[in-house]
């Protein structure tokens, strides 16, 4: 189900660049598959997302995801 040299690459990332690379290099380009490999890095939490919501659901998503990014790469998850 998950690519385990993803998750292995993902793992050692250090910043929200370092994610994006790494992301970059296995092609994945959908913020929601983002978010299931993260989530998967983290331990399978719940996400629960509050605040306005965006029109435009792309828009939503990226944001939604950039929130996960920041909470893996600052391990504020733990």
């Amino acid at each position: 189900m998950y690519n385990p040299f993803l998750v292995w690459a993902l793992k050692k990332c250090e910043t929200g660049q370092a994610v994006d690379l790494v992301f970059g290099k296995y092609k994945i380009t959908d913020p929601e598959k983002k978010i299931r490999y993260l989530g998967y890095c983290l331990g399978n939490p719940e996400f629960f997302f509050a605040g306005g919501v965006k029109k435009d659901g792309k828009e939503e998503l990226l944001s939604q995801y950039l929130t996960v990014r920041s909470m893996f790469v600052t391990g504020s998850w733990r």
